[in-house]
């Protein structure tokens, strides 16, 4: 729809008023936004493409974390829990 605009004679306070015609959504009638449903632990399966891209990203800071001493005691200190 076009805009228009006509203006048309008013009180004697202000001598002209404009007046414009069309759609313009007014603030308050945005629809409220619904809150998301939490994802049950069962419920969230990534596409295995989306995994596999993730783990490329991550893999070489993990790879430079186990590199130094610091990453190799963690990772001795790990091994020992998982052998008891």
């Amino acid at each position: 729809m076009p805009h228009t605009s006509k203006a048309f004679p008013v009180s004697r306070s202000s001598q002209w008023q404009v007046k414009i015609e069309g759609y313009y959504p007014s603030r308050t009638a945005r629809k409220a936004k619904s809150k998301p449903k939490p994802i049950a632990k069962g419920d969230f399966n990534p596409p295995k493409h989306e995994i596999q891209s993730f783990a490329r990203c991550i893999l070489p800071a993990i790879q430079a974390y186990f590199d130094t001493e610091k990453g190799r005691r963690e990772f001795a200190k790990w091994m020992e829990r998982q052998e008891r």
